[in-house]
């Protein structure tokens, strides 16, 4: 009764500025293995398909913090459950009133906080409508270099945020799909909301590990470590023709 109020509450009550919307998302891949015909290449797709990582989006109107959480999973086994640990270190954070991001880096070891302008989607919106999570949610899609990016968005929910570097939309990104037609096989990426509750006691925290740096100047520095590795590639194979 108490859980049944709650939600009735939240779908209800007015939200503020500073109110704390948190919500965990589930992320898998699926790859559409109905014309591959290469056995190993089935078993891999498949263990790939049953793969998935944890995430929390902790949100007001103003700023967000989105990361990586360990969760306990039944779906990886037949014989149990199982912990799912993801060595990439997800820590992204959003500004909306300075209209800047910064995400965590681990590029070879070497740690930036790389700070950007917010991601600007060309979400056009859509009449379709449907239910998730308790919550009328309405669709919106874009396409972008070749992926067709499809959102689902919860009205009632009036913060412009979702998974990853998502957002504008008007309300919070429940689900979302990434669609790329032109892979072999078709591959699909999901970030689906399994939990949405207001908590004021959690907190939104900025990334701090790493060297504070410039979305240009890390493109710049990873281009660079490119060529070097590729420079080095080729000196190697220089070597053994020789």
């Amino acid at each position: 009764m108490k859980k049944l109020l709650f939600t009735f509450l939240l779908g209800t009550m007015p939200l503020f500025a500073q109110d704390k919307l948190v919500v965990e998302y589930e992320n898998y891949t699926e790859m559409d293995l109905s014309k591959e015909t290469n056995p190993k290449l089935i078993e891999m797709y498949k263990l790939a398909n049953n793969s998935k990582a944890y995430y929390q989006l902790i949100t007001t109107r103003d700023e967000s913090s989105y990361k990586q959480i360990d969760k306990i999973d039944n779906t990886q086994r037949a014989d149990g459950m199982k912990i799912i640990f993801n060595n990439i270190e997800k820590d992204l954070y959003k500004n909306f009133l300075t209209n800047q991001s910064l995400t965590f880096e681990d590029y070879n070891g070497k740690r930036f906080i790389v700070q950007d302008s917010l991601q600007i989607q060309p979400w056009i919106l859509s009449k379709e409508k449907a239910t998730f999570l308790g919550y009328e949610v309405k669709k919106a899609i874009f396409e972008r270099n070749g992926l067709i990016y499809e959102a689902w968005y919860a009205p009632k929910l009036k913060y412009k945020n979702g998974p990853e570097d998502f957002s504008g939309l008007p309300g919070i990104i429940l689900k979302l799909e990434i669609i790329n037609p032109k892979s072999e096989p078709i591959e699909k990426t999901f970030y689906t909301a399994t939990k949405v509750e207001l908590n004021d006691k959690v907190t939104i925290s900025k990334p701090t590990k790493g060297k504070l740096i410039s979305a240009k100047d890390y493109k710049t520095f990873t281009d660079e470590e490119y060529r070097k590795f590729q420079e080095n590639q080729n000196n190697q194979m220089d070597k053994k023709i020789d």
